[in-house]
């Protein structure tokens, strides 16, 4: 997704960190996240750039018209609100039983499956739902998970750092351990080679961002890049890659997926890896498809 930076943000930013993050601390979470959907909303009400791109972007790559594109829009910038702002329920919700009113698995049985015949699993997930909500129902429903992940300051103003970024960090340390991924992963190659669970993203940083190796493929009829990090990571461990999704149910309920493992099929790391990242992007296409409005990324510029 793109952020722009204005002062008009940077007071968006001083309301939403600290009365409104404040006053979501004394209400139920449910009614946390209605207040994230009712934001999306009134984004979607006062238009903008961005409203504008994703609704241009939706038309062009997935040849609707203009009332479902307009839906779409609607359901995805209530997604992106619930997603940034998802974090600020983090104290409340701290147990198994709470996750799961508004959480479910589905197939989860083939990640205990793995870890039973002693593989680690890499859980490959594309930028869908409220993303870091698999890592915090996979820790409170039992596992010990870790996350890859990239939060930069890169481009932010004096505001965006001194409050949005720094706050951010301190609510990402009620998750488990995530590692920067342009840092060094010893951690992970260890964590995953001693039967652990590790989520990563496979389909980029977004925002032009791009973090090792990436190859340009097909996708929705244009041409995007994806990491083969993800693949790479999991042939030279030998842990199980399992593509997983997040989907946006209802405002207040996500159910998250564990697709069947993608295998190697040549015994050749570089043509595996590169199978294995395409069989990710072709299940990807399909969610995308199914649910638009679940991706974080329409807001981008395509290349045709």
């Amino acid at each position: 997704m793109i952020i722009n930076e204005s002062v008009l943000r940077d007071i968006l930013r001083l309301f939403i960190w600290f009365p409104f993050r404040w006053f979501v601390r004394g209400i139920p979470v449910m009614w946390g996240f209605f207040l994230f959907k009712l934001i999306g909303d009134l984004h979607f009400y006062l238009g903008g750039s961005k409203k504008n791109k994703i609704h241009d972007n939706l038309k062009t790559v997935l040849n609707v018209d203009d009332h479902t594109a307009s839906r779409i829009v609607k359901r995805n910038l209530e997604n992106h609100y619930i997603d940034r702002l998802h974090i600020f329920l983090y104290p409340k919700l701290t147990t198994k039983e709470k996750i799961l009113e508004y959480v479910r698995f589905e197939n989860i049985e083939l990640v205990e499956r793995r870890l039973k015949d002693g593989k680690g699993v890499l859980l490959v997930q594309p930028h869908f739902g409220p993303v870091q909500i698999t890592l915090l129902a996979l820790k409170l429903y039992g596992f010990t998970p870790i996350q890859i992940g990239y939060l930069s300051d890169v481009g932010l103003s004096r505001i965006g750092k001194a409050v949005a970024y720094r706050y951010r960090m301190k609510y990402e340390k009620m998750l488990p351990q995530i590692v920067a991924a342009d840092r060094y992963l010893g951690r992970i190659y260890k964590h995953l080679v001693h039967n652990g669970v590790v989520l990563t993203t496979g389909d980029g940083a977004g925002g032009g961002l791009y973090i090792g190796e990436h190859g340009k493929l097909s996708f929705l009829n244009t041409k995007r890049l994806f990491p083969t990090g993800p693949a790479s990571l999991s042939l030279r461990t030998g842990a199980s890659y399992i593509p997983t999704f997040i989907i946006p149910e209802q405002f207040n309920k996500f159910r998250i997926i564990f697709e069947k493992p993608i295998v190697p099929k040549w015994a050749d790391i570089n043509k595996d890896k590169w199978y294995m990242t395409e069989t990710f992007k072709s299940l990807m296409e399909r969610y995308v498809n199914e649910f638009p409005y679940g991706w974080h990324f329409w807001d981008e510029t395509f290349e045709h």
